[in-house]
């Protein structure tokens, strides 16, 4: 008999505490009440059998709860147990579902509002760039105004007198008209006419001076034309060559425009326009190599060139090419048809060179 009371009050506990919880959940059902509310009458009979002690003769609790023995009641209680702590894993899983849920929600939040941010920065970048194109836009406008501006400005400096003499030169006939018509009455017209004519001779020889060939050619100097050229050559054999590299030149013989890098044997073209590149190869010994010559990274020409067993040979190249500013221009051997040396010595040398036409 101890060892089932023991087990009542553990499962009563149990039963009670699972109650307690899952009355806290606002969808809990009416089986779980009825449940909780048989456990607190069977509670009530357990404190009653502790303080009156073990007595046969006292009436069973018959509620369709507790019937058939107590191997019976325990099993009942286990399997009413069982169910609650279903229903409870359920409610928890629900309840994780939810707070996990939550928690997305939230994140997508956080990103949404990230990405409306990005947006925002976006468009105020955008609306920069609108502003900084009108303000190019306004000011390429504005150029040609202030040449010709600058224009007027030249030439008024050029031709400072013209004008004004012509004026002086009308007060002066004026003045020397009325003088002719009074017959110079008066000792101070005279004088005054004498200094006009001087005035007239003085202008008419400035006139003149102006009317020269300088006052009509360009107030600006004709350009003189940049040399741009370079000669280049190895100044030793370069051994085993069998993939792609770029070759280097590296005796700089010639550098006019400081366009040709010996260091690197790469020329930078200071001035665009038409140029001319022409590479020289040397092998023997039956050594093979296809070299090509490049501007950035596109192939503008190439040649092979295979010498035989005991030969001694030498092939050039020649292109003729528009390269802008800035590029890059040099030779490179090629990925395939490449073996052994690339002769360059005091008996002949590989060289590099190339000159702007225009």
């Amino acid at each position: 008999m101890k060892i089932t009371k023991k087990s009542l009050l553990l499962f009563i506990i149990l039963f009670y505490s699972v109650c307690f919880a899952v009355s806290t959940q606002s969808d809990t059902k009416d089986d779980i009440r009825e449940l909780a509310r048989r456990l607190e009458m069977l509670e009530h009979k357990f404190v009653q059998e502790q303080h009156r002690g073990h007595n046969p003769s006292y009436p069973s609790i018959s509620h369709g709860f507790i019937n058939g023995g107590e191997g019976n009641t325990i099993r009942i209680l286990q399997h009413r147990l069982q169910i609650l702590e279903d229903k409870l894993f359920q409610y928890e899983k629900h309840f994780d579902e939810t707070k996990h849920y939550n928690k997305r929600i939230q994140s997508l939040e956080v990103t949404v509002q990230e990405l409306s941010n990005i947006v925002k920065k976006q468009s105020d970048c955008t609306k920069s760039t609108e502003r900084v194109k009108t303000m190019i836009f306004n000011q390429h406008n504005t150029v040609p105004e202030l040449r010709k501006k600058k224009l007027q400005k030249k030439k008024s400096a050029i031709f400072p007198l013209g004008k004004n003499n012509t004026k002086q030169d009308e007060n002066t006939t004026v003045e020397e008209t009325s003088g002719a018509n009074q017959n110079k009455t008066s000792d101070a017209r005279y004088i005054r006419s004498t200094d006009s004519e001087r005035y007239i001779r003085k202008s008419n020889f400035y006139k003149k001076r102006l009317l020269l060939p300088i006052a009509t050619t360009t107030p600006y100097p004709t350009p003189v034309a940049k040399i741009v050229a370079f000669y280049a050559y190895m100044s030793a054999t370069i051994p085993s060559i069998t993939g792609q590299i770029t070759l280097v030149f590296d005796v700089s013989k010639t550098n006019d425009g400081n366009g040709y890098h010996p260091s690197t044997g790469v020329f930078i073209a200071p001035e665009t326009g038409v140029y001319v590149f022409t590479w020289t190869m040397r092998e023997a010994s039956n050594c093979r190599h296809s070299t090509q010559l490049m501007v950035n990274n596109a192939e503008i020409g190439i040649t092979h060139l295979h010498s035989v067993s005991g030969g001694d040979f030498v092939g050039t190249g020649v292109v003729v090419t528009h390269v802008n500013a800035g590029d890059d221009v040099y030779v490179r051997t090629h990925a395939s048809w490449n073996d052994c040396n690339i002769f360059s010595d005091i008996g002949g040398r590989s060289s590099f060179a190339g000159w702007k036409l225009s």
